[in-house]
Order: C-alpha cells, then structure tokens, then sequence
C-alpha cells in the first residue's frame, strides 16, 4: 500500500452509532425502561381506583344521612309505627305468611298517662320442614311506650312473669317447656295442644314489649302419637324473633330506665 492510500484510511470519519454489545444492551435498556413506564401508569391508575373506592365517592360523607340509624331507638313513636302484624311481620323476608283474620284488633291507647300498642293476628305459614303443608300461627304483642312511674321495662316484666305462669294451659299433652334462650327473655313449651296437632308456644320479652308466638302444625300424616319436631318449630319461631327483636328495639322510642 503507498503512502497516498494509507493516509487517505486515517482521514476516514469513524463510523456513528452503537455496534456489538453496546448496542444490544442500549436495545434492552430501552425496552425495559417502556416496560416500566407502562407498569407505572398501570399500577397508577390501580392506585387511585382504590384510593377512590376506600375513601368513598367525593361528598358522599357530605350527604345527608338518616335522622335515626338502624338499630338505634326513635326519637317518639307515630300512630302506626309500631303495627307488627299489617306491615312488618307481612313485609318481612324471613317468614312466608298469609293473613287469616280480620286485621281490626290493633289498638294505641292513652290511659291514665300511660301509653300502650297492642295486636294479634292469625296466618298461615310455610315453614322449612314441610313447604307442602302450612302451620297455623297465631302472633300477638303489647308494647308498654309509656308509663307514669317512667319504668315500663318493670311493667312489661312483670306481665311477662304472669303470663308465663299460664303457658301451656292448654295443652293436652306437654312434651318439654322451660327457658328459650331467645331475646331478652324467653320461655317456651312443646307438645301435643290439640289432638293429632302439634305445638309450640313461646313467650318472649324485648325491652317493654311481651308477645307470644303459638304454632300448630297437623300431625296426622305422622305415626300415631308422633310429633313435628321440636327443633323445626323451634327454628321457625326464632325467625319471628329476629324480626320482633328488630322492632321493638327500634320503634320503642328512647332509652330504657
């Protein structure tokens, strides 16, 4: 090679760019770096979804909420708040019922300064033991809202004791009776209250109010002598109790003594 060619070689620009390693490695970079840039915008906008969902739609805390919450006694009691049996029992989703009776015995009554609500009512049941066959229930209540010696929760208990003393009078045959377990007091007997029917009464108190649930079920398409189960009836009867626990708590108005 003459001197003429080797000169004109070394005056030859180096070629720009990245080659070999250099540039697979500014390929990788470059594409992680997007792969990154995509995930950040991801986990971003997951970021502020559950921000949004925890800390609620903007202004719901600003909203206006209910006067008296669920669970929490009412501030008084209006005619026709506290009717069990024409617009809470039939109303509830627990119980499949259908009226019998006439719906005219619910009364509000004022005596001597005290105030009372009082009903009963008659319905045929579905029950979870036999849905071909419906149960007679017969629900009744009193609820003491008022009294002049200001504690009507004494009022109601004292009721309760009497009546108790009276359940299962009129039972032709008593399979088993004593405490429930249920609300805040509760007594019950089983057994055989008519011939070829089966039975169960319970009486139960929440706050000032005492009701009673009776049930009869058909026995005759059992063995002679035999009976609904107890734990059937018994369960069918809780169903009730919620719902009167419910009630009663709520529509009671204020605290107890």
């Amino acid at each position: 090679m003459d001197t003429k060619e080797a000169d004109s070689k070394r005056k030859e620009p180096a070629k720009k760019g990245l080659h070999g390693w250099k540039a697979a490695l500014a390929v990788f970079g470059c594409g992680t770096l997007a792969a990154f840039s995509v995930f950040g915008v991801i986990v971003g906008v997951l970021s502020l979804f559950i921000s949004t969902a925890s800390s609620g739609i903007p202004g719901a805390d600003q909203q206006e909420r209910p006067v008296e919450m669920i669970g929490e006694p009412q501030a008084s009691i209006e005619p026709g708040d506290l009717d069990l049996c024409s617009r809470n029992l039939v109303s509830a989703s627990q119980v499949q019922l259908e009226r019998t009776d006439s719906g005219d015995s619910y009364s509000d009554s004022v005596n001597e300064d005290e105030r009372r609500i009082k009903d009963s009512c008659e319905w045929l049941m579905v029950s979870d033991y036999s849905g071909a066959e419906r149960w007679n229930l017969t629900y009744s209540y009193e609820a003491v809202i008022k009294t002049p010696g200001g504690d009507r929760v004494n009022v109601a208990s004292q009721e309760f004791d009497a009546a108790s003393g009276e359940l299962g009078s009129d039972f032709v045959r008593i399979e088993d009776q004593g405490e429930a377990g249920f609300a805040e007091r509760s007594n019950f007997v089983y057994g055989e209250i008519e011939p070829g029917v089966s039975g169960y009464v319970l009486l139960a108190q929440t706050r000032s109010a005492v009701y009673e649930i009776q049930m009869k079920a058909n026995s005759d398409s059992l063995e002679e002598g035999a009976l609904v189960p107890m734990p059937s009836m018994r369960r069918e009867a809780e169903k009730l109790v919620r719902i009167s626990d419910v009630e009663f708590n709520l529509w009671i108005p204020g605290k107890d003594n």
